[in-house]
């Protein structure tokens, strides 16, 4: 399933979980930007990519 606002998400190298607050899209490529709130309050942007395949 495609990861969303609102989706629970695992870091891909820390042991860190975290919640999509927004998504950006880069029009040059069309990949995903998404904002991370993680469970300790930081808040970091990630490419989709680094959550594994992509899926429509």
């Amino acid at each position: 399933m495609r990861i969303h606002v609102g989706s629970q998400v695992n870091h891909p190298e820390l042991q860190r979980v975290g919640t999509v607050v927004d998504i950006h899209t880069n029009p040059a490529c069309l990949l995903r930007q998404l904002v991370v709130e993680w469970d300790d309050g930081e808040i970091e942007e990630l490419e989709e990519l680094e959550f594994g395949p992509l899926e429509d």
